[in-house]
C-alpha cells in the first residue's frame, strides 16, 4: 500500500467525507489518494479559506477538518488559518508538499523550512515518509482531537506519498480498522473548591473556549444552575450558555460595563476552560478566583487563582454539582443575572438618539432584526471588526456550535470560509456570515467559491467605508484616518459577477424583507447593508 493511500483511507475510516484546499502539481498523487477512496477535494481561490471551511467544519460534526495545499507560498499563505485554529481550538489536519532531500539539493526553488515553521503555530508540525505515516497519522489525528483541540501540520514530499509503506496490506488494513483512542484525564481533589463554594455567597462563573472544544456545555449550564451563579461567556464561547438561560448575563469583554460591576461585587469568581487568547480584557480578582480547564487552570488573565483543577471539564464539574449542597445562603441569583443581561441590551446596544436612518441602518439593529425572524438553530460565523464585537452581545444565542468567530488570532477573511464550512456541515440549518466591507474586499474571490459549490446561504456585507474598530481609535485621539478609509464600492455588482444573488438595503423593512427573501428562495445571496457608522460612537461602551 502506497503512503498516500494509508492517509486517505486511515482518514476516511474515521468519517472524513471531504477535504479543503488549493493544490499544486506535487499535492495530485494524495488528492488523487482521497479521490479514489470517495473524499472530495473542494477546491478554495485562497489556502486561509479551505483552513477556515475546515477547521469550522470539524468543530461541527467532531472530527478533524482535514486541507492539502502545495509547498512554499501554498503553507505560507494558509499560516493565518494554520494559527487560527491552533488559537482558537479547532480540530483541522494540514497537509503540505515538501521539498525532497535529493531534490532540494539540485534545485531548491520554493524551498522554506516548513517544520519548524509551522511547529511555531500548531499543537504539531512533523514530515510524513512511509517509515512513520502509520504511527504519525494516528498520533496527529488524536492530537488534533485531545483535550485542546487544533491544528496539526504534516508535510510529505511527492517522492514519499508514493512509496510503499513497510507492512503487508493486509495488516495496514487492520490498523486502519482499529479505532484510535483519544486520552482520558483524571478529575483531582475537587475538596478545596467545595469549600470555597460553600463560603461564597454572590459566586460569578465564566465560560471560556474549552468548552466549546470540550463538547462540555450541557456540563457548564447544569453546573450554574446547580450553584445558582450568575454566568458570563469570553467572546468565543458565545452560545454555550444559551442566551435565555436565567443566570446568563452576556459575553465578558465589549459592551460589558454591568458585567465589570458584577464582577466586582463578586465574592467568588470560578472559570470554566478560560484561555487568555480569547480574553478582551483581563481581570485582577480582589477575592477567591477558582479555574477549571482541561490543560491550563492558572490562566495569566484572571489572577491570582486560590485554586486551579485541571482535568475532564466535564467530570470535574458534574463531580463539583453532585458536591454542592441545595441550601447555600444566596446573595444573589437569577434576578440579577437578567438585570445585567437587560441592561447590556437596552441600554449598552440601544440605538441613539442622534441616529437617522435617513444614513443607514444602526449596525446593533442588524443584528437585533435579523435575530427577529431567524429559526434559533441559525448558525452565524462573525469576521474580525467592529461589527464582531457586536455580534458577541446583539446577537443571541440558543445553543453551542451556532455562533463562530475567530478571537484567538482574529483575522478578516474568517467569515465566508467558516460559514461555507457551518452550511457543508448543517445543510439544513439556516447560515449567515456577517462580514464588514474591509474583510469582504480581502476575500472576495472566494465569492466563486462560494457560488461553484452553491451553498444556500446568506452573506450580510456591514458596508461604511472604512476599518471601523481601528478607525474609531483613530478618531478618540484626534490622528488622521487615510489608513482606514476607502471609496464606496458596489458589493452587489460584485457579488452577481460571482453568480451569487445580490440585493442593497439601507433601512430595517427593506433588510428584513431581503434575509426572509434569501431563506426562502434558499439561494446564495449577498445583502448589502448600508451603515450609519456613526453609531458605534454613539454607543456607552464604544469600541
Amino acid at each position: 500500500m502506497l503512503t498516500c493511500q494509508y492517509i486517505a483511507k486511515f482518514l476516511k475510516n474515521r468519517g472524513v467525507k471531504q477535504v479543503f484546499g488549493t493544490p499544486g502539481s506535487d499535492t495530485i498523487n494524495l488528492i488523487n489518494a482521497f479521490s479514489e477512496e470517495g473524499i472530495r477535494y473542494i477546491l478554495t481561490h485562497h489556502e486561509n479559506t479551505a483552513a477556515y471551511m475546515a477547521s469550522t467544519y470539524g468543530e461541527i460534526i467532531g472530527i478533524p477538518g482535514v486541507v492539502i495545499v502545495t509547498k512554499g507560498p501554498g503553507v505560507t499563505n494558509i499560516t493565518s488559518g494554520i494559527a487560527a485554529a491552533y488559537l482558537d481550538r479547532r480540530p483541522i489536519i494540514v497537509f503540505s508538499a515538501i521539498l525532497d532531500p535529493e531534490l532540494l539539493a539540485r534545485n531548491p526553488h520554493q524551498e522554506v523550512a516548513l517544520v519548524p515553521f509551522c511547529g511555531l503555530i500548531s499543537k504539531l508540525s512533523e514530515e510524513i515518509t512511509s517509515e512513520n505515516v502509520v504511527e504519525l497519522i494516528e498520533r496527529a489525528y488524536s492530537l488534533s482531537l485531545e483535550s485542546r483541540p487544533g491544528a496539526v501540520y504534516l508535510p510529505i514530499s511527492p517522492v514519499q506519498s508514493v512509496a510503499e509503506i513497510n507492512m503487508s496490506d493486509d495488516e495496514a488494513i487492520e490498523i486502519i480498522n482499529k479505532t484510535v483512542s483519544i486520552k482520558d484525564t483524571l478529575v483531582p481533589d475537587i475538596s478545596v473548591a467545595l469549600e470555597l463554594i460553600s463560603k461564597a455567597k454572590r459566586p460569578l462563573t465564566l465560560v471560556g473556549v474549552s468548552v466549546v472544544g470540550t463538547n462540555t456545555s450541557k456540563e457548564a449550564v447544569a453546573f450554574i444552575e446547580k450553584l445558582q451563579s450568575p454566568a458570563c461567556v469570553t467572546l468565543q464561547a458565545v452560545g454555550q450558555i444559551p442566551c435565555d438561560n436565567k443566570y446568563y448575563m452576556g459575553m465578558y469583554g465589549w459592551f460589558g460595563t454591568p458585567i465589570d460591576k458584577m464582577m466586582k461585587e463578586a465574592d467568588l469568581i470560578i472559570t470554566v476552560g478560560l484561555d487568555g487568547w480569547d480574553i478582551i480584557r483581563p481581570f485582577k480578582s480582589e477575592v477567591p478566583i477558582l479555574s477549571i480547564d482541561s490543560v491550563d487552570a492558572n490562566d495569566r488573565t484572571f489572577q491570582p487563582v486560590t485554586n486551579g483543577l485541571v482535568g475532564d471539564i466535564g467530570k470535574i464539574l458534574s463531580s463539583l454539582c453532585n458536591g454542592i449542597k441545595d441550601d447555600r445562603d444566596l446573595e444573589w441569583g437569577a434576578d440579577e443575572a437578567h438585570s445585567c443581561y437587560d441592561r447590556i441590551h437596552n441600554y449598552e446596544l440601544t440605538v441613539s438618539k442622534e441616529h437617522s436612518e435617513v444614513n443607514g441602518i444602526a449596525p446593533q439593529d442588524v443584528y437585533k432584526e435579523i435575530r427577529k425572524i431567524t429559526p434559533k438553530d441559525t448558525i452565524i460565523a462573525a469576521d474580525a471588526g467592529a461589527h464582531k464585537s457586536l455580534a458577541s452581545q446583539a446577537w443571541e444565542s440558543y445553543g453551542p456550535k451556532g455562533y463562530f468567530v475567530s478571537n484567538g488570532l482574529s483575522p478578516m477573511g474568517f467569515s465566508i470560509g467558516a460559514a461555507m464550512g457551518a452550511k457543508l456541515a448543517e445543510p439544513d440549518k439556516v447560515v449567515i456570515s456577517f462580514v464588514g466591507d474591509g474583510g469582504f474586499l480581502m476575500y472576495a474571490g472566494e465569492l466563486a467559491t462560494w457560488a461553484r459549490l452553491n451553498i444556500p446561504m446568506i452573506q450580510v456585507v456591514m458596508v461604511d467605508h472604512s476599518l471601523t474598530q481601528v478607525k474609531s481609535k483613530q478618531e478618540k485621539q484626534g490622528f488622521n484616518t487615510e489608513a482606514t478609509s476607502f471609496q464606496a464600492i458596489d458589493y452587489c455588482a460584485i457579488a452577481r459577477s460571482m453568480g451569487i444573488h445580490g440585493v442593497s438595503v439601507n433601512n430595517k423593512a427593506a433588510l428584513r424583507k431581503a434575509v426572509l427573501d434569501a431563506i426562502d428562495k434558499n439561494i446564495p445571496t449577498t445583502i448589502e447593508v448600508i451603515l450609519d457608522g456613526d453609531e458605534y460612537l454613539r454607543m456607552p461602551s464604544a469600541v
